[in-house]
């Protein structure tokens, strides 16, 4: 039973964070003179179909949100592969922190980044919060078999 409450724990505070990322400002760019801001909803509903706008890189991190859904599944059925995919997302996820720029246009225009916001940080820190559980999960799994 606890095994039980320490996934449900892990996985519900790494979706609540998520879903609060969704309700924040993800990131600002500087893009024809203007600033923009991007939502995490945005973010999560555009970005996947950046790649039919040119968008391949940030597609590719985009790709961290079912990478992330992976990982849960995995973790309900005591798959060892959740550490994998989990790194991965946090990986990915992560990286997008070193951009300077994204895809302005589908004209291939690129426009800066200005900041990151909370969204973004509250996206990374569920994905951190997931990685963490799971790792200590299967940690916590095999010392109590031995």
């Amino acid at each position: 039973m606890k095994k039980n409450f320490l996934k449900i724990a892990i996985i519900g505070v790494s979706l609540a964070l998520f879903f609060l990322s969704l309700t924040q400002d993800a990131f600002v760019t500087f893009y024809n003179g203007s600033k923009h801001l991007h939502s995490g909803l945005e973010c999560f509903l555009m970005g996947s179909t950046a790649i039919l706008g040119g968008g391949l890189l940030e597609w590719i991190i985009w790709i961290t949100n079912p990478l992330s859904l992976f990982s849960i599944i995995y973790l309900t059925k005591n798959n060892r592969i959740a550490i994998k995919t989990g790194i991965a997302a946090l990986l990915l996820a992560a990286s997008f922190r070193l951009w300077s720029e994204v895809l302005g246009s589908e004209s291939g225009s690129m426009a800066k980044i200005m900041s990151f916001k909370a969204g973004y940080y509250l996206w990374l820190t569920s994905i951190i919060i997931l990685n963490i559980g799971t790792i200590y999960y299967f940690i916590n799994m095999r010392t109590r078999k031995a």
